[in-house]
């Protein structure tokens, strides 16, 4: 018999089993009913009843199932911790670099002098590289005619005069 704690993938299969169960029970939804009400496609539920996945769970996905069937989302996010992972101590070199472009990113969030579609664009794209599902718009109060929208790309850095692509 393994003794071995279930893995990320194991643990997580085991909530959404509970959950479907539940979600049968108490309200006669089959994983096609719960794929309906939560936007969460039927083949990622199945995926995820098999633990049958690489990349972890999208937090929007995992969000929308909790919500539409009044579970904690921490209840979800706790099967997910890997407790066998051991922390390694980062570098004080790295964390002062970090530290450092951190800080200059804020300057430009709190300049009054950069314009709120720059603004716009490092959010997007502070948001796109940390792979948070937040849309722009919804920390944008309101974007002036004639900016950037929530769909355009980030701004591009100048070439140098003479320079060819």
């Amino acid at each position: 018999m393994d003794t071995s704690p279930p893995t990320p993938q194991q643990a997580f299969a085991r909530f959404v089993r509970q959950a479907v169960t539940d979600a049968r029970k108490e309200r006669g939804w089959s994983v096609g009913d719960i794929a309906r009400h939560t936007g969460v496609s039927r083949s990622t539920l199945f995926r995820w009843l098999a633990g049958d996945w690489q990349q972890y769970p999208e937090l929007a996905k995992v969000r929308s199932l909790c919500t539409t069937l009044g579970l904690p989302i921490a209840a979800a996010i706790r099967p997910l911790a890997m407790p066998n992972a051991t922390a390694v101590p980062p570098d004080p070199r790295t964390l002062t670099e970090v530290d450092a472009d951190l800080g200059a990113i804020r300057q430009r969030l709190l300049d009054d002098t950069v314009s709120p579609a720059d603004k716009h664009h490092i959010r997007g794209l502070l948001r796109h590289l940390a792979r948070r599902d937040v849309p722009v718009e919804a920390t944008v109060s309101s974007t002036p005619p004639g900016t950037a929208g929530a769909g355009d790309a980030p701004p591009s850095v100048p070439r140098a005069r003479g320079s060819r692509r």
